[in-house]
């Protein structure tokens, strides 16, 4: 029977997952959702019930990017391998799994997981890395040697250097901001200038995703913040179930409920730029020590990434710039980015972004299905004999981070 290849790229906010020979990865929301009325979804199940969105509460196994609740992950996995062949269940003992997981994941639930592929699921073969490590291969039939890989996500944004197709550990460097850090300031700012929106997640999501944007210049926006108002009209589960943003010539019913947006919609995402912006509502924000700060931008850690890197390798990775994650769907978030790193950068390197042919969320899954094609893959992957025979450890020294 031929070996079958399953790409796993397991993020806190979404699975993407599918063999190596589909089109596209199935993408499921990586969360249990709970109805108002008591009932308990499964990944995407929830999104048919439209008249259930309002109260929904969200149990997600990942805790500040680390999959910790291995309870909730399972019930997931299994959801999604049902996806994957409803028609028959998967012969796992003849299936390769890429997998992908956070940088620095602790080693204990590193090795959590490694026990639950093999000794749970019984997967034939293994590969886990992390999924900045897979963009290189998404380029095409030759992958990058120089790269630095900005992935916006949900839980945090990780710079990461990659150097022929291996991760640069000196050099990577986290931004504790993400998602759903924007959807909890989007949360705060809202509920106290508007309506209480704290029950109501999917509200927000939709919010963020329909009226953010960033600004090329955030003072001079914020003087003429009253040209960028923006009128959301609230669901009201008859004519609407998620809200959507009123334009010139719509009118909505009279007893419409309608939220009007001003800076909100740009001072929200300069958190990546102002990363202070996020201690506004803070009430340790009075603090000295936190008032002291050296709060590092975006911008910031990523020229720190480039020059933790040898010297040679320095302007190809800012010629190489993949910006990739949920969030950096957010407009004008790229061209930003690269307008501050050109100011911070020598005047005589290229500082450019590269142009993704996928969608910006699922470029590792494509980068982990090109890579099951290339002859050094069998040579990094573990096999279900090798982890009997080495240990629980092994799976950790082949896939774990590098200490320096």
């Amino acid at each position: 029977m031929t070996k079958q290849h399953v790409v796993l790229d397991n993020g806190s906010y979404e699975i993407k997952a599918g063999f190596n020979t589909s089109d596209s990865p199935l993408v499921i929301q990586n969360a249990l959702a709970k109805a108002r009325d008591g009932v308990i979804y499964v990944g995407n199940d929830y999104l048919s019930h439209t008249n259930l969105y309002s109260g929904i509460n969200f149990r997600r196994p990942h805790d500040s990017g680390h999959l910790t609740s291995w309870e909730v992950e399972k019930t997931l996995w299994d959801y999604t391998f049902d996806q994957l062949s409803p028609q028959k269940e998967l012969d796992l003992s003849n299936i390769h799994l890429t997998l992908t997981e956070t940088p620095f994941q602790l080693p204990q639930l590193s090795m959590n997981t490694d026990l639950i592929v093999f000794e749970e699921y019984g997967f034939g073969e293994y590969y886990r890395c992390i999924p900045q490590s897979l963009i290189p291969w998404n380029g095409g039939d030759k992958p990058l040697d120089f790269t630095i890989v900005v992935d916006c996500g949900f839980s945090s944004t990780w710079v990461v250097p990659v150097l022929y197709q291996v991760p640069y550990w000196k050099g990577i460097k986290k931004l504790p901001i993400g998602g759903r850090h924007l959807n909890g300031l989007l949360r705060e700012t809202t509920s106290f200038r508007h309506y209480d929106i704290t029950d109501e997640p999917i509200l927000l999501n939709t919010l963020k995703e329909k009226t953010m944007f960033v600004a090329d210049n955030f003072e001079a926006a914020l003087n003429k913040k009253l040209k960028y108002k923006c009128e959301f009209v609230l669901p009201d589960f008859k004519t609407t179930f998620t809200g959507y943003v009123k334009s010139e010539d719509q009118s909505p019913s009279a007893d419409a409920q309608t939220l009007k947006l001003f800076d909100e919609r740009f001072t929200i995402p300069e958190s990546y730029f102002h990363p202070e912006i996020m201690l506004d509502n803070n009430s340790l924000s009075n603090s000295p020590m936190i008032q002291n700060a050296n709060f590092k931008s975006l911008t910031d850690l990523v020229v720190e990434s480039i020059y933790s890197c040898p010297e040679a390798a320095r302007p190809l990775l800012s010629a190489n710039i993949n910006i990739v994650g949920g969030s950096s769907y957010i407009p004008n978030l790229p061209e930003r980015l690269i307008a501050e790193l050109k100011k911070e950068l020598p005047v005589n390197w290229e500082v450019r972004s590269l142009p993704q042919n996928r969608k910006l969320n699922e470029v590792a899954w494509y980068g982990g299905a090109s890579l099951v094609n290339d002859t050094l893959f069998e040579e990094i992957s573990i096999s279900k004999q090798d982890y009997f025979e080495h240990g629980a450890n092994w799976c950790q020294k082949q896939f774990g981070f590098k200490n320096f």
